[in-house]
This record gives C-alpha cells, sequence and structure tokens, in this order.
C-alpha cells in the first residue's frame, strides 16, 4: 500500500524530514535487569569411571561471553562448576530461577558435560532415555528436565536451552570403543558417558530418541518462546579439545560475536543464521580428524529468534557454501546446499515476520479486521484492537509495493499510543484515516502491544505525512527490528503481537 492520505494538511504531507543516523551498539549490549543465565560446566566428575573433559574450563568463559551478548547482568549469571553441580544443585538452580523471574524476563541456560542414554527399565524393551550426567554420576532425564524448565517457560518471554553434549556413542555401525580419539599428538573426548546402560543404548540403530525439544512441545510449550541448541544429533558424537572446549561451544560463540551474518538482510542476526555459520565452522575444524563423519547442531523451536543484538550489522554475506543445520525432526544425515547467495534487498513483510517471532507467544492479541481485501482508492483501512493487558500499541505496515515500510501509529497527528486492559481501540481514528493505495498485492500489518514504550527517535526514517517511512537499507532494517523490540528504557522487552495480511485490488 502506498498511503493515500485525506483531511490532512498539504504541508504535512510534504516534510520529508531525514532522521538522525545513530550507530548500531558495538561489544556487549548494555545489561538488562529481566535477563538470567544458568551455566552448567562439568569437567570432573565424583565416579573415577566417568572420563573427564579438560576443555570445559574454556565453554564457561564462552558461555560467559554469550549471556553477557545477551544483555544478562553478572550478578544474574549463575554457575555451577564440576562437584558443585550435582543433580540436586542443579534441580535447586533451575527451582531458584523460576523463584527469581517474573513475567516477561529472560532466561538463558547452558550446560556443558557429559550426556547420557539408559534403559527405562518400565517402557518397552530397548526403549532408552536421554539425559544430562551431574557431577555425581546422577542422570537428569530429558523428561524431567522438560517439566522444570516448563515451569520456566510458562514465566519468560524467551527460554534458551544450549546442550554442548551428546547422546550416544557413536555411528550405529562404529560406536567407539574408547573413550577418546588421538590424531598426531591432539586428543578429543567424546562428551557420552552410557552410566552403565546395555551397549544397545549406545548404538542409535536400537533406541527411541526423545530429544529435550521433542519432550517440551509435548509438555504444552509454546513452541515460539522455547529455543533448544543441541551440540549433535541423536546418532552422532561432540567432542571436548581440551586446548578450547567443545567445539560447538567455541564455533557458536565466535559466530555470535561477529562471524555470522544477516544472510537474508533483515535486519538481525537470527539463532538459525548463527548455527548455520557454527556447522560452517564445524565442518571446517572436523576436517583434520580422520574417522570423525561429522557432528551436526540440531535447533529446536524457534529458529528466528534474534539472541543478541551486537551482531545486527547486517553485514553482507559471502558466497561461501551454506550447510544444512538440522533441526529437531531431522533424520537424514545434513548436506552441503548450494552456494549462499549474496544478500538482496528483503522483503519488507520478512522484516516483519522476524519481528514477529520475537513476541512473547503466550500473550493472545484479538485484532479485528472488517475486510480481508480493500478495493484501491475506494476502501479505508481499519482494523479494532482489544488489549488484554496494560501496555503501549505499535502498527508497523509492510506495503504492497512489496518495498516499503511504515510505522503508522503512534504518529504525528496521534501519539497517545497507551491502553488499558480490556479497552478496545479502533484504528486509524478521526484525522488520519487513508484510503488503501495500491498497488494490488497483499499489506503485511504487525500489531504490537508492549510492556513499555519505544524510542522512536533511533529510527531511520523519513517523513511521509505524520508516519514514519523506514529507509530500507541494512541500517535501516536493523535499527527498526532493535527499536520496535527492544524497550526504549529499563525495564520489559516484552511484547504480545499479531501479524495481519491484507489484500489491495483494483
Amino acid at each position: 500500500m502506498q498511503i493515500t492520505l485525506h483531511r490532512l494538511i498539504a504541508a504535512i504531507a510534504a516534510i520529508a524530514l531525514v532522521c538522525p543516523v545513530f550507530a548500531l551498539a558495538q561489544g556487549n549490549p548494555p545489561p538488562r535487569v529481566g535477563r538470567h543465565a544458568l551455566i552448567i560446566a562439568i569437567g570432573q566428575y565424583g565416579p573415577k569411571e566417568i572420563p573427564r573433559l579438560e576443555g570445559v574450563r574454556f565453554d564457561v568463559t564462552n558461555a560467559r561471553k554469550m549471556a553477557r551478548a545477551m544483555a544478562v547482568p553478572d550478578e544474574n549469571i549463575v554457575y555451577l562448576r564440576d562437584g558443585q553441580a550435582t543433580a540436586d544443585a542443579i534441580r535447586a538452580a533451575i527451582a531458584g530461577l523460576e523463584r527469581r523471574i517474573v513475567a516477561g524476563d529472560r532466561v538463558f541456560i547452558y550446560y556443558s558435560g557429559h550426556g547420557t542414554r539408559w534403559l527405562d527399565a518400565s517402557s518397552p524393551q530397548n526403549y532408552c532415555v536421554e539425559g544430562l550426567l551431574a557431577s555425581d554420576g546422577r542422570p537428569l532425564s530429558n523428561q524431567e528436565l522438560g517439566g522444570m524448565l516448563k515451569r520456566l517457560a510458562q514465566k519468560t518471554d524467551k527460554l534458551f536451552v544450549f546442550y554442548d553434549a551428546c547422546f550416544s556413542g557413536g555411528v550405529a555401525t562404529a560406536p567407539f570403543s574408547t573413550r577418546s580419539l588421538q590424531h598426531n599428538g591432539r586428543r578429543l573426548t567424546p562428551k557420552f558417558t552410557p552410566v552403565g546402560a546395555p551397549e544397545s543404548c549406545s548404538k542409535p540403530s536400537n533406541f527411541s530418541t526423545r530429544s529435550l525439544a521433542l519432550v517440551m512441545r509435548e509438555q504444552g510449550n509454546t513452541p515460539d518462546n522455547v529455543v533448544h541448541i543441541a551440540a549433535a544429533r541423536p546418532d552422532e558424537v561432540s567432542f571436548d579439545n581440551p586446548d578450547q572446549g567443545g567445539f560447538a561451544t567455541v564455533a557458536w560463540s565466535d559466530c555470535l560475536f561477529g562471524e555470522a551474518r544477516d544472510i537474508d538482510g533483515s535486519g538481525a542476526v537470527t539463532v538459525s543464521e548463527v548455527t548455520q555459520c557454527a556447522q560452517n565452522r564445524l565442518n571446517k575444524d572436523l576436517v583434520s580428524w580422520p574417522g570423525i563423519t561429522g557432528q551436526n547442531m540440531v535447533i529446536g523451536g524457534n529458529a528466528d529468534f534474534v539472541p543478541s543484538w551486537i551482531a545486527a550489522e547486517a553485514k553482507p554475506a559471502a558466497s561461501a557454501p551454506a550447510v544444512a543445520v538440522a533441526s529437531a525432526a531431522s533424520a537424514p544425515p545434513a548436506v552441503p546446499l548450494a552456494p549462499t547467495p549474496p544478500v538482496v534487498s528483503v522483503k519488507p513483510s520478512r522484516v516483519l515476520e522476524e519481528i514477529y517471532m520475537q513476541r512473547d507467544a503466550a500473550r493472545a492479541m484479538r485484532v479485528d479486521v472488517p475486510k480481508s481485501t480493500l478495493k484501491i482508492g475506494v476502501d479505508a483501512f481499519e482494523m479494532s484492537i482489544t488489549a488484554n493487558r496494560d501496555g503501549y500499541l505499535y502498527l508497523v505496515m509492510a506495503g504492497s509495493d512489496n518495498d516499503s515500510l511504515y510505522l503508522l501509529y503512534p504518529n504525528a497527528l496521534d501519539e497517545q499510543n497507551a491502553i488499558e486492559a480490556g479497552e478496545t481501540r479502533r484504528l486509524p481514528r478521526p484525522g488520519w484515516a487513508f484510503r488503501a493505495g495500491g498497488p494490488a498485492g497483499e499489506d503485511t500489518i504487525l500489531v504490537m502491544l508492549t510492556d513499555t514504550p519505544r524510542d522512536l527517535s533511533r529510527l531511520r526514517a523519513v517523513k511521509e505525512g505524520p508516519f514514519l517511512k523506514s529507509l530500507r537499507d541494512a541500517q535501516g532494517n536493523s535499527l527498526l527490528q532493535q527499536t520496535i523490540v527492544l524497550s526504549g528504557k529499563a525495564g520489559s522487552d516484552a511484547f504480545g503481537a499479531a501479524l495481519i495480511r491484507i489484500g489491495e485490488m483494483p
């Protein structure tokens, strides 16, 4: 839609004022009080038969870097190291997180150590259970962890879980017969221990897998509010390098801190894009290790989640080969894809879709649109929004021309966007109504209800009548995403959202 205005002063419609350009954040973003992290790192186990993981000390440093990149204040990071990370201590730490957080907070949970799999005597024959191994040698099943994390997920805006562990002893045809792999004087240790389970539980052809992502879906968690990254598929081994830490952690951390690229040009670097970068790194790192057929990272939940804004400069993507990143339901081996094309101008609707995926999906939005298709030059744009909580309304529209992005509300003629719970607001309000302006196609409207107001002065935009039209370069997309997603002051970033499609026809 190209905005067609009426009942507006002509002088206002003629203004084209370029807003100041703001530099993007460099280094860690400012800490935000509503961000929390739990870092569990176990390199030394109590039972002597459990192999040490000497590189875990590096994982702690990299996990701390990840947490800071996600704006977690240092005082909100809880660490469980080695002997501290008993099964009971892990349970207590997660319960403590649940007590501390409030609705709308974000939580990052990181685990580096041994994964395990054991036979469930109460299940059908050959049914094996996956879990994490605490420092006292007691396992925590994905079923138990899923139940504890569900209570967190019901309160959080986003729950991000990263496992650098694995759940099998190797591929079915060639499981590891030793507890380390050596080549040219270097040594890697698989991050898996069978804890006395039968050999069948270490062989992927003989078990039914129940990943954490699957368990949490079955328990009714909102998929868009949870992100789970596993260092390897259920039938693969992840490795500890004593000189640098877990391969997956090193790769993902480095990609988060600048190596990842905004491949689609949307203005932000998503979990999917960071993980694709990390997978490329993993593939290169493992080339020098004969006998390792691959380690493929797996994403469960919201792959479009933007974990950090420090890397949102939308740097051009190099034409390097892309790799397949496994989803939680993937089964076939990952294979190289076609070369990644250079970044092209992303459709504005895609920018709004990515913002929409940052919402708290548990917050339902009621938006009523009288007409789903408008006649160009005749029908007026209108909708009504009923708030289920106090907050602030924002409307952003991607036009049917596949090029324009407008901040419709609030605007120069109607700045009062605060709304109370139970109130229904019809928009546009008198004074800034407009009709469908063409061309034929589809408009995408993002409706947001935020807890706190946004600082719109940061937008890279021009005024078009009373509205702001976001500039469609890489920095314009990035600043739109950051401005509309992040609170303009200390407080909750959480918001509910609806994505509405309205057609335009001659």
